[in-house]
């Protein structure tokens, strides 16, 4: 992807499962206006569940099979949003989410892959799906892959619910090995009731958004010591109603979405990591249902 097709470092991606009368799009917003644009609508955007960005610029977007379609990894020009089909069907049930490793392969969360759930892998070049670590299948409702990210040091960060969707006090954060795929628990328990966003701070700390989080279910961002697996609160209440997607900008700011904040419409807040204080940075318009954030990085080289 050629140089120009890169948007400014900075930008933040939101994908979107309804706008536009339930077509679904991508939007670029402003990170100094919270003004947002078109990036991308229609065509396989409806049902649209995350988003990531490729090293050369490219932004990825999964795809939820519930939608017309079938699931599916869509590759969009940051320039145009012209789509192109990365991979479809295969392994793919219920594509949640989409990380992009170091490597350029790309990763996925698909809560019913193989029954159980799994962490899938794609080839960016030939679309070739892979299972890398299989859901463990364990009890009547076994926790699923909803949400991932890479850390700093390769390894992959999952969010597992065992009731998709709902409150549930078996979530989890789990650990995949990046080569064996064996998983190991992070954090469970304390706050976590409905963890859905996942991201990871620069020096490492493990930020959650969860929509029912804290007493009152007020929801709200939780950090999670990479080593110990504690949690403490970043942010609660306020203006959250049911926190979302979550990213990290280059200042450490944090970036929610929220679907039902603001009159219930689809919100943007930007969160001082520091001392939680909320800002409603973009809300309203075309947003209907807020699924996944990214922020585009200033080029490495």
């Amino acid at each position: 992807m050629a140089a120009l097709d890169r948007l400014p470092a900075g930008t933040i991606l939101l994908s979107d499962s309804r706008a536009f009368g339930c077509a679904g799009a991508v939007f670029r917003v402003d990170p100094a206006t919270g003004e947002p644009h078109t990036l991308s609508v229609a065509g396989d955007l409806q049902g649209a569940s995350g988003i990531a960005l490729e090293a050369d610029g490219g932004v990825l977007v999964s795809k939820d099979r519930f939608f017309p379609g079938t699931g599916a990894l869509l590759r969009l020009s940051a320039s145009t949003g012209t789509q192109t089909e990365v991979t479809s069907g295969g392994r793919f049930a219920t594509p949640a989410d989409v990380a992009v490793e170091v490597d350029g392969r790309i990763l996925v969360a698909d809560a019913f892959s193989g029954g159980s759930g799994a962490v899938l892998r794609v080839d960016p070049a030939t679309g070739e799906q892979t299972v890398l670590s299989p859901g463990d299948g364990e009890g009547d409702t076994p926790p699923r892959p909803v949400k991932l990210c890479t850390a700093p040091d390769g390894t992959i960060l999952v969010v597992e619910q065992g009731m998709v969707g709902g409150e549930d006090l078996s979530s989890r954060v789990v650990r995949v090995d990046p080569v064996t795929g064996a998983r190991t628990t992070v954090t469970s328990g304390g706050e976590l009731r409905s963890p859905i966003g996942l991201a990871v701070a620069g020096d490492g700390g493990i930020l959650i958004a969860d929509a029912n989080a804290f007493a009152g279910f007020g929801g709200g961002v939780i950090r999670v010591d990479p080593v110990s697996g504690a949690q403490t609160t970043v942010a609660s209440g306020g203006g959250f109603v049911g926190p979302r997607a979550l990213a990290v900008e280059a200042d450490g700011s944090l970036l929610v979405t929220d679907n039902e904040a603001v009159n219930g419409v689809g919100t943007l807040f930007r969160v001082n990591p520091a001392t939680g204080e909320q800002q409603v940075l973009a809300s309203g318009g075309e947003f209907r249902f807020l699924t996944g954030v990214a922020v585009v990085p200033t080029p490495s080289g």
